[in-house]
């Protein structure tokens, strides 16, 4: 039976879970979600139908979520979520469910893997030691799951309704698209090399003057920063003095061209 997982990643920890499944599945393929991608509106061509993306406050990203909301899906398709994420599923899984539910398609199945934290725009990175605890984790999960979706298990995703709530009302206070890019700067280290408007995902950074130039629809998925070669991007003063956090088997390559 073919596969199909769509990814969203901004550090490749997404991505690098998404590889690693396709590894494990017969007859798969990974499709990256970005705002280049967002004219794939019908898929009832798979057996199976996966979404791999990070939490990002508590929820699903919002491209992510425009993205399921126009695919066309078999109704009998088999379709499982994965996220990733440093603490908490949030409310993430039960918004893809949600989403569904209004095409009347079942999520057969909802998945947490446990990755490094990188939204360095709060705490640092966590330690080469955690790091990798949680990459031989991620191998071990990934097998477990690939189990899972072979046999089309159904894996309900429990979160009680009091904190489905408070997840969703943190989703949505705290978030706001259209403000994140004002608050990212660049500092005298800045080369102008353009990485970062090539790994955004949400095509939201341009280069002017040979400076980057973020507008008014960041996903906050912190591409930009982490892969800055120079460590020259900022966010308010929060990230001056903080590490950066990239996963380590991933490149700009893969993350470009996936």
């Amino acid at each position: 039976m073919n596969t199909t997982i769509y990814y969203f990643s901004g550090t490749g920890n997404s991505l690098k879970v998404a590889n690693d499944l396709s590894d494990q599945l017969t007859d798969s393929k990974i499709v990256k979600i970005s705002k280049s991608n967002m004219s794939v509106f019908s898929d009832t061509q798979s057996d199976k139908i996966g979404f791999v993306f990070p939490v990002y406050n508590a929820g699903i990203p919002v491209i992510v979520k425009n993205f399921i909301e126009k695919l066309q899906i078999n109704k009998h398709t088999y379709v499982f979520a994965i996220v990733t994420c440093g603490a908490m599923a949030g409310s993430a899984p039960n918004q893809v469910k949600k989403i569904l539910a209004k095409k009347d398609i079942k999520l057969a199945a909802s998945f947490t893997v446990f990755m490094p934290g990188n939204n360095q725009l709060v705490y640092q990175p966590a330690s080469e030691e955690k790091q990798n605890k949680l990459f031989i984790n991620e191998k071990e999960q990934i097998y477990k799951i690939a189990s899972a979706i072979k046999s089309s298990q159904h894996v309900e995703y429990k979160v009680n309704s009091i904190m489905s709530a408070v997840y969703n009302l943190g989703y949505r206070a705290t978030f706001n698209p259209k403000a994140m890019g004002k608050n990212f700067w660049t500092d005298e280290k800045c080369i102008g090399c353009g990485i970062c408007s090539k790994v955004c995902p949400a095509s939201n950074i341009v280069m002017y003057e040979g400076k980057p130039k973020w507008e008014h629809q960041c996903e906050s998925c912190l591409a930009c920063m982490q892969w800055c070669p120079q460590k020259s991007i900022q966010y308010k003063k929060s990230t001056v003095k903080r590490g950066r956090y990239h996963h380590p088997d991933i490149t700009v390559t893969d993350l470009i061209q996936k």
